[in-house]
């Protein structure tokens, strides 16, 4: 039973969606030099003696082999209550991934092996030994040497594999799907290798320091941190169909995130998070400063207010939560392993040009898109880890489903990839979300503003019945269960809910709630949306290991949600109050 979390943090702005155009080429983009990068020219020296050794010795051809080769030079800084966290300052690491595929396109030592509960290879590439004789930097020898190793053992794994395979095929029953396991791609070639951003280390650490005093101020705040990720990573790409490909993914994070404990045994916790490809774009100390303010009392409130009770009824979802929802509910669905693999639900396989939700709704997921609404989008990548350029794709247009998320492998029905194939280093691509777009039409009455959706809200409450409805305000991420042996549901994991009262008293912060539901049901419930629309970044993990993602969506009115209550422990708050709590701020530097 597959569990697939997105753990994430939500970003919020306003403006204009921008993205580039799919084909065009990036202003850093210099293939030229993809001639003198000496790790380029030793992985492809590498990559076509083995091609050239190995095609023909197994019983199986060796059809394709790929190289990748991350690495970066990883900096955090963290401090709690105005003390820095022990860590080591910059490491530098690299990882490698051997790609070879045995047979034939049709079938290849990639198929899922349905003798053993329909299994696929291993997730994770096992790397660590050859890993360990990797140069730190640079090229030669012994970059050659440890991808030889690796070839090696990964090619006897696949000739072994491919056997077992050819066995279950002649004894088993003949599969849905019947589609390749591999789209072979035309010859690529990009080179954006850029110069990594300086660190002021001193200066960040004083600076996360300073925020993390902050929390002082809340004297019933049991742990709190703040963050400072720098996480540059370039990726090398050599395979043989002749493709090249070097490609820079910065990343620089500021994460804040607090908790306490309630009277009655409930965790309670807020986290939130500043991204950009771009260090100097990071918010400064005054907006940081505030966020965090904003997040101590919110925390504050939570551990004050009332606990949820289950509930079945209407209720209106934020865009960052709406942005999750069809994560959850609609976007690991229509990823091609949960279409293809036998032992998954299939939800949608049988599905295309059939209405799957309302038809105010069009939901497209594009990683050429770097921005929306004034927010920089962790999604966005030009090739993904298969070497094929991402490509926007429409999954369903007026709430008819259109299409699917592809990497090489292939469904029924499509014939090749749309390059979401993705994966943390060191991992096997799969096909994964990037950036998840949720358009509302407006025309038909169906997209409203934020306050006609409110009242909307209120009216189908009273209709149903109810004191009142719910507005989910902020969320940390869900799951959701895919496989056929599960029970299809999903959760949403708010953190930030209110009782929206049908007679007009103030809205009541509650607690302790989790959205539960299934898919399909849960789709055909949306019944309007906002003109608000917000964006969701964070982290997506599940068997490829985890990447960024992120998710645009406006506002929705769904008129049946399900709740439960949230788990909790049986600890009390302590009774004595937390000496670090007591600590005087430290003085301000004066001219005196």
């Amino acid at each position: 039973m597959k569990k697939l979390l997105l753990i994430s943090a939500f970003l919020l702005a306003s403006g204009a969606f921008q993205a580039q155009a799919p084909g065009t080429a990036s202003a850093a983009d210099e293939p030229g030099k993809l001639d003198s990068d000496p790790v380029v020219i030793d992985l492809d020296t590498e990559l076509k003696r083995s091609l050239d050794k190995l095609k023909n010795a197994g019983k199986a051809p060796l059809y394709f082999l790929a190289y990748r080769l991350y690495e970066g030079t990883w900096d955090n800084i963290s401090a709690s209550d105005g003390c820095l966290d022990d860590r080591e300052p910059r490491s530098a690491w690299r990882m490698s991934s051997v790609d070879l595929r045995v047979g034939s396109p049709h079938f290849d030592n990639s198929h899922y092996l349905r003798a053993d509960k329909s299994s696929a290879p291993p997730a994770f590439d096992r790397s660590s030994k050859h890993d360990s004789i990797l140069p730190t930097h640079g090229a030669g020898l012994p970059l050659r040497q440890a991808f030889w190793l690796k070839t090696s053992d990964t090619f006897k794994d696949a000739q072994t594999r491919y056997q077992a395979l050819l066995a279950s095929k002649d004894v088993l029953a003949e599969e849905d799907d019947k589609s390749a396991d591999f789209s072979l791609q035309p010859r690529q070639t990009y080179y954006r290798k850029e110069t990594e951003q300086k660190v002021d280390r001193p200066a960040w650490e004083e600076r996360i320091r300073r925020l993390s005093r902050i929390f002082l101020e809340h004297p019933r705040i049991q742990t709190s941190e703040v963050s400072f990720d720098a996480r540059p990573t370039t990726r090398y790409m050599v395979t043989s169909e002749g493709s090249r490909i070097v490609e820079h993914q910065p990343l620089y994070r500021v994460s804040i995130k607090a908790s306490s404990l309630s009277d009655d045994g409930m965790n309670l916790w807020l986290w939130d998070s500043f991204a950009s490809r771009d260090i100097d774009k990071l918010p400064d100390e005054s907006v940081l400063s505030e966020s965090i303010k904003r997040l101590a009392d919110k925390v504050d409130q939570l551990r004050e207010a009332g606990t949820a009770e289950p509930y079945v009824g209407p209720a209106i979802l934020s865009g960052r939560a709406a942005a999750v929802f069809f994560h959850e509910t609609f976007g690991h669905r229509i990823e091609a392993i949960h279409e293809k693999n036998e032992s998954e639900g299939k939800t949608f396989s049988k599905k295309i040009g059939t209405q799957v939700m309302p038809s105010f709704l069009t939901v497209r997921d594009d990683p050429t898109a770097t921005e929306a609404h004034g927010t920089e989008l962790s999604g966005h990548y030009v090739y993904d880890d298969e070497g094929v350029r991402g490509q926007p794709v429409t999954l369903a247009k007026n709430g008819k489903l259109t299409g699917f998320l592809l990497g090489r492998m292939l469904v029924q029905g499509f014939n090749e990839s749309n390059g979401h194939g993705r994966s943390s280093p060191g991992w096997n691509p799969m096909a994964r979300q990037s950036n998840l777009f949720v358009h509302a039409d407006a025309e038909g009455g169906h997209q409203v503003e934020p306050d006609v959706l409110r009242k909307m809200l209120i009216e189908e409450a009273k209709r149903q019945k109810k004191d009142y409805g719910l507005y989910f305000d902020e969320v940390s991420g869900g799951y959701t269960y895919t496989s056929r042996g599960s029970e299809q549901t999903y959760s949403i994991l708010p953190l930030v809910v209110y009782k929206v009262y049908v007679d007009g008293r103030p809205d009541e912060l509650i607690r302790g709630v989790d959205i539960v539901g299934t898919p399909l049901s849960s789709l055909e419930h949306i019944v309007a949306a906002g003109t608000d629309y917000a964006v969701f970044n964070g982290v997506c993990g599940r068997e490829s290991g985890p990447v960024p993602v992120s998710a645009v969506a406006p506002s929705l009115l769904i008129d049946s949600i399900e709740i439960k209550r949230t788990a909790k422990t049986f600890e009390k708050p302590p009774i004595l109050p937390d000496p670090t709590k007591s600590a005087a701020p430290e003085p301000k530097e004066t001219d005196e």
